[in-house]
């Protein structure tokens, strides 16, 4: 049973198999409608698919029949929500790939949901994956792992991709990766780094301040500026959408690009450092296994804090990156202008693509 960690601020959702329970959190009064469609359009989410005087719906939609987009309206009151899906798509072999949309921006405005897609790697994916995210018509695949991770854990193919972008931006979070073929090489390779006195005594705690500054780092970096200049383009050009960006756990390079991607759209900071913080929410057990992992490999304190700090998901790690833009550029538009080389033109012509008017009471 597998609750979404987050759609819309008045939807909850929870997948048991086929089934589907969907909920409005909501004080108006029924009775409801459930509207599909298979297209993020409201003209095309007509299909009354469930009624409910309370808001409650249960329904049944294969994982294989994916993407379905979603509207609850009430006739009587006029009430409607914003479109919405499935944010994390229910995958076997993969955690952390979800949509985007949803999000509110600053000027009212919401961005559109199957445009822009971000998650963890695609190496694993089974055949069911595959097929899955087929259905989803992914064009663009950027990918941030270093040239060892791509050739260790090559991702799964997907008919539907025309281009692929190697973006590797060779932060701190690339080279905890290099050298590295599995999960146990990992975790040993870690704990060897911390007893051979390779990390500075400063960072041994539960701070996370090294991981502080690898954040603040990849704002100003030459090489991030590279490859995040090349992913921000594919954005703004839209030439081949929808477009997935990935790493490998989706949440240091993954969600430092999707906080660029975010803030370039003009999306309110609440919603960047929200989504960001959904991988804390997916990666819950797996951050407990890596844990109890580290654990059989040593036992002092400072240096399972540290550790811990590395794979944890923390607002103070999104919120550096954001900061240091403001101190540095001042606004966004000054940064990615002056840093990225966009035009103020290219920059409004992409807010303008992404971003649509919600219903005015189903924000």
């Amino acid at each position: 049973m597998k609750k979404q960690p987050y759609i819309l601020p008045n939807i909850y959702m929870k997948r048991d198999g086929k089934q589907l329970t969907i909920k409005l959190q909501n004080e108006n009064s029924g009775p409801y409608q459930l509207l599909m469609g298979d297209v993020p359009e409201v003209k095309h989410i007509q299909n009354v698919v469930a009624e409910s005087s309370t808001g409650d719906f249960t329904i049944k939609i294969a994982r294989k029949d994916l993407p379905k987009y979603y509207i609850i309206k009430s006739a009587e009151s006029g009430f409607a929500t914003n479109i919405f899906a499935e944010r994390v798509i229910p995958l076997e072999n993969a955690i952390n790939i979800r949509d985007m949309g949803g999000y509110a921006a600053k000027d009212g405005r919401f961005l559109k949901w199957g445009i822009l897609f971000r998650g963890d790697q695609l190496s694993k994916l089974n055949e069911s994956d595959q097929q899955i995210l087929t259905n989803y018509h992914l064009q663009t695949i950027v990918d941030y792992r270093s040239p060892h991770e791509r050739q260790f854990h090559p991702n799964k193919y997907l008919p539907t991709v025309l281009e692929i972008l190697n973006c590797d931006p060779q932060s701190s979070f690339s080279e905890a990766a290099a050298n590295v073929v599995d999960l146990k090489g990992e975790n040993e390779k870690l704990v060897q780094s911390l007893e051979n006195g390779e990390v500075p005594e400063k960072y041994i705690n539960d701070r996370g301040e090294n991981v502080i500054e690898s954040y603040e780092d990849l704002v100003t970096s030459p090489i991030a500026q590279k490859s995040y200049g090349r992913m921000l383009k594919a954005v703004v050009r839209r030439e081949a959408l929808p477009l997935l960006h990935h790493c490998r756990g989706g949440k240091d390079r993954t969600g430092f690009g999707s906080m660029l991607i975010l803030l370039l759209l003009n999306i309110k900071e609440e919603d960047i450092v929200r989504d960001y913080m959904l991988t804390k929410i997916i990666r819950k057990e797996r951050n407990q296994l890596k844990y109890d992992l580290y654990h059989k490999l040593v036992q002092k304190k400072s240096y399972l804090d540290y550790l811990m700090a590395m794979i944890d998901t923390r607002e103070s790690y999104i919120k550096a990156s954001i900061n240091k833009i403001y101190e540095l550029f001042g606004t966004p538009e000054n940064y990615f202008q002056q840093h990225f080389k966009l035009t103020m033109a290219e920059i409004n012509h992409a807010r303008d693509f992404y971003l649509e008017k919600g219903n005015e009471n189903g924000k």
